[in-house]
């Protein structure tokens, strides 16, 4: 415990030294906006990206009183800012305050096209219209992007949902320009690979995160082999480090080191979307309800994750792109370096990726409806001061990762609340999967 301490009050004073008045992230900030990009692609693949999402990183040093942040409705599934907070009394890096794309009221009273949120320091603004507020510290804002849609223009905005990136204005001075800046000298448009994730950017992002000397436990129990079942749980509380969504909630698996001639099989239930084409245009899910009319959730994922700095996404299934039989899934996670031939079509493979790093396999629901029963956020409900269901829970601090049978104890519980949603899963013979498919594997779920 006292080493935990020692590192998540590193973590804070690195944040104060990267993101102060006189420290490297302030140069930065004279210079552009959203220097980081989160993604599974390149050096963003770092704090577990989702396969189908992007996310933006911009510091808010607490030498300014307010960030102002203007920008444009994306044509994309889901959007939204979380303000992240840390300091030097031994708190990890906390989440400060949250906007989703239905809690986000439009300018004016034109199109809605367009928005305008402000961070502050000030408490009150957290119940003000399009408001968020931070404490005193300094802080990170970070613009998640689901699906977003392909641009029919082709004008270089894809991944930011046809739109550029909002802007961002500290204590009401000009916008600083988004990282990377325009071209025009050759008149070709934008060129990320020029200013987004600088080596002395991520160098530093990683020193906030992960000081000197922060390694990634694993417990006593990691090694021994997983004779079949693999139970998937929730923990009570996200780890703050991984700078979780409030809008997403998890359950995760710990399938152990692999397993020479075997296959992990997944199976369950999907969940009903409102839309699974990528975007559904700017401000699409309607303001307020915060997912579209009669669906489950707004989204979902499966993603299988290494567990070692930095992190990084394997693979992932998402509504967007699994294959459904009946509206079940099955999934099968091998270590071939591509989809094996031996799979049928109707089944959905994920690597297992690189054998030396051990593995987490995530389940996220993103913005589940309040009138579905089986989603994770009913199974976290109250969570984490009072959990409705906390036999259905487990904690999880880093960096420790718990025992697998701590995980596994929460399984059933979790699975009786979720239903036919539960992802049922095993370790299972490649050979037994060949003859006899999932059921061979799992029975029937």
């Amino acid at each position: 415990m006292k080493l935990l301490k020692n590192i998540l009050a590193g973590a804070a004073v690195a944040l104060a030294t990267l993101a102060g008045p006189g420290g490297a992230w302030a140069q930065n900030v004279n210079n552009c906006a959203w220097p980081l990009g989160l993604s599974p692609s390149g050096s963003g693949n770092f704090l577990a990206p989702d396969a189908a999402a992007r996310y933006w990183a911009m510091p808010f040093p607490k030498a300014y009183r307010t960030m102002k942040i203007q920008g444009t409705f994306p044509n994309a599934r889901y959007f939204s800012f979380v303000a992240y907070s840390g300091d030097a009394s031994g708190r990890p890096v906390e989440t400060t305050g949250s906007r989703h794309d239905a809690t986000i009221t439009p300018d004016g009273s034109g199109s809605g096209a367009s928005y305008t949120v402000r961070v502050s320091r000030d408490p009150s603004m957290s119940g003000a219209t399009n408001g968020m507020a931070v404490t005193a510290n300094d802080a990170w804002v970070v613009l998640r992007m689901y699906a977003p849609a392909p641009d029919p223009t082709l004008s270089g905005y894809a991944l930011s949902g046809g739109v550029p990136l909002p802007a961002i204005s500290f204590d009401e001075a000009p916008p600083l320009a988004t990282c990377p800046p325009p071209s025009t000298a050759d008149g070709q448009g934008w060129h990320p690979v020029r200013s987004v994730n600088k080596l002395e950017d991520l160098r530093s992002f990683f020193g906030l995160l992960f000081p000197a000397g922060f390694d990634i436990n694993q417990p006593t129990d990691y090694d021994e082999t997983l004779s079949g079942r693999m139970w998937f749980s929730p923990p009570r509380v996200p780890p703050m480090l991984l700078f979780p969504n409030p809008d997403n909630k998890y359950i995760l698996a710990s399938p152990g080191p692999y397993q020479r001639g075997r296959v992990i099989v997944i199976r369950a239930k999907a969940p009903e979307v409102a839309d699974r084409r990528a975007g559904r245009g700017p401000g699409a899910q309607g303001r307020g309800s915060g997912r579209a009319q009669g669906a489950d959730m707004r989204y979902w994922s499966m993603c299988n994750n290494d567990f070692a700095l930095p992190i990084a996404a394997v693979g992932c299934v998402s509504d967007l792109t699994v294959k459904l039989e009946g509206g079940w899934f099955t999934v099968v996670i091998s270590d071939d370096i591509s989809r094996p031939e031996w799979l049928r079509a109707g089944v959905n493979w994920l690597p297992w990726g690189d054998e030396q790093y051990p593995k987490l396999v995530f389940f996220r629901h993103l913005l589940a409806s309040e009138t579905f029963p089986h989603s994770v956020q009913q199974v976290v409900k109250g969570c984490p001061a009072g959990c409705l269901n906390n036999d259905a829970v487990f904690d999880f601090t880093l960096p420790d990762l718990p025992r697998r049978a701590v995980i596994s104890a929460a399984g059933p519980a979790v699975q009786r609340l979720m239903g036919e949603y539960y992802p049922v899963a095993a370790w299972c013979d490649k050979s037994t999967f060949e003859r006899g498919g999932w059921q061979a594997c799992l029975g029937r779920p």
